[in-house]
């Protein structure tokens, strides 16, 4: 036993699993910090605060106390009083953002409800025979079905009716050929703007971000409850006392919605509508997925709005080009400095796009046009695509003369001005108001009366002015 206990190998071994186990114990508060979205570190158990209050009363040792009562007393009143308040503070934040998400979630539940309904009827009407050589009489509603023109020169593809019905993923039923372009780009802009296609996008797009909405807050969910665990542990080793379970037994009494259930039942309702969509795809004329897609943004505070678009842009096609306005171009469009410079918002949007080009103006439409090519718009082989909350966008008078645009619904309760309200507004009520407060379609929090609630232009971003003072 003693040449094992002291070979060389199995002490490094040993030893190694040590300082592991021990930098695991010491790396929670920063684990739970990273796993939780910053938009939600506001909301979440402040495992930090009660660690330092845990830290700062140390328990006086033996020696220097009249007896070891006076040790337990020490532990039990100084620390606890403000233990418990810290505690305490935490299980409000923490109930009252859920059952702020909870009735958001059940009530955006119906919205997408509905959008599932609208792509149902739509897919449900099939064109006349009458229509079938006439793509322009085509209702919009009717877009499920992609005809193929008798007097264009389009080689049919083996096996494929005239008529495609509404199946499920990749739908292309024409093989491209030279005299084919003009009648394909025509036939991109139709899909694009038909009844059909877009309420495929709404319906699948609002699901899928749905999803991944509710798995971020089945994560809070957890992540929070380890936390009060954890801490609790500490509470009991730092006094000697036995509160952990007693105090877990509350919590789960009055946060009984911390196991997450009413979210699981409606992220496996999600899944099922998901499903369904998918079913539901509208045929897409061949080269569809081969486009190049454009879009332009500022990408400020990048959070998971952005992500979420950037990632529905893959809808449109293969090649995804991102245009992102310079930190001057965004002082000029938004009267307000930047968070986060030009390279880091550059850094946090190069891992969802292809190609990235930055934009000195606040008019995007040379930059855009520099970087569409001639043949990429003759032979229709590009789109603009974007969130929704800006349709009538700069550069937008130039792109719907050359290419299809496409709108996607944004993320529900998440903008770049929420969060720059509540973590960099310099008035505590301020941060606080805007934490809880309602938000507009777009994001924004806004107080009882719709108002936005505003920084002032003078304190909007400091940090950012001495980036862009130092790189100049």
């Amino acid at each position: 036993k003693l040449e094992i206990l002291y070979s060389p190998h199995i002490f490094s071994k040993l030893l190694k699993n040590y300082i592991h186990r021990k930098k695991n114990k010491m790396k929670f508060g920063k684990s739970l910090r990273e796993a939780i979205l910053k938009e939600w570190r506001f909301y979440s158990v402040d495992y930090k605060e009660m660690k330092k209050i845990l830290k700062l009363n140390e328990p006086i040792s033996v020696e220097d106390s009249e007896s070891e009562h006076d040790v337990d007393k020490s532990l039990g009143d100084d620390c606890a009083d403000k233990f418990f308040l810290s505690f305490d503070a935490s299980k409000l934040k923490v109930e009252k953002f859920y059952y702020g998400k909870e009735a958001w979630a059940i009530e955006y539940m119906r919205v997408l409800e509905e959008r599932v309904e609208a792509l149902r009827e739509t897919t449900s009407n099939p064109p006349s025979p009458e229509s079938e050589n006439t793509i322009a009489s085509l209702p919009r509603s009717t877009s499920s079905i992609l005809p193929i023109p008798e007097n264009e020169n389009i080689e049919r593809i083996p096996n494929v009716p005239k008529y495609c019905p509404t199946m499920s993923d990749r739908h292309t039923i024409v093989k491209k050929s030279s005299s084919s372009s003009i009648w394909l780009k025509d036939e991109y802009k139709r899909v694009a703007g038909s009844k059909h296609f877009h309420n495929f996008i709404y319906a699948k797009k609002s699901l899928c971000t749905f999803e991944r909405e509710l798995d971020l807050l089945l994560d809070f969910l957890n992540f929070n409850s380890i936390a009060f665990s954890k801490i609790l542990k500490k509470f009991d080793k730092r006094t000697g006392s036995m509160m952990k379970e007693e105090k877990l037994a509350e919590l789960r009494e009055t946060h009984s919605f911390l196991d997450g259930s009413t979210l699981s039942q409606l992220r496996d309702n999600v899944s099922s509508l998901i499903d369904e969509v998918n079913s539901l795809k509208p045929c897409l004329p061949i080269g569809w997925e081969e486009r190049k897609v454009y879009t332009i943004g500022c990408f400020d505070l990048f959070h998971r709005g952005h992500q979420n678009v950037l990632m529905s842009l893959r809808e449109f096609g293969y090649y995804i080009v991102a245009g992102i306005h310079c930190d001057e171009s965004y002082f000029k469009l938004k009267n307000k400095y930047t968070i986060d410079n030009l390279e880091t918002r550059m850094n946090n949007v190069k891992p969802f796009v292809d190609q990235l080009f930055v934009i000195p103006s606040t008019d995007p439409t040379p930059f855009l046009k520099c970087m569409v090519s001639e043949q990429d718009i003759d032979t229709g082989s590009c789109c603009y695509a974007r969130g929704d909350d800006m349709k009538l966008f700069p550069g937008r008078e130039w792109c719907d003369t050359v290419m299809p645009v496409h709108f996607v619904p944004r993320t529900e309760s998440c903008s770049s001005t929420l969060i720059r309200t509540i973590y960099h507004a310099d008035c505590p009520e301020l941060r606080k108001k805007a934490a809880f407060a309602k938000t507009r379609y777009d994001g924004k929090p806004v107080d009882d009366e719709g108002n936005i609630l505003k920084l002032k232009p003078a304190t909007s971003c400091p940090a950012a002015m001495h980036s862009i003072t130092a790189s100049s």
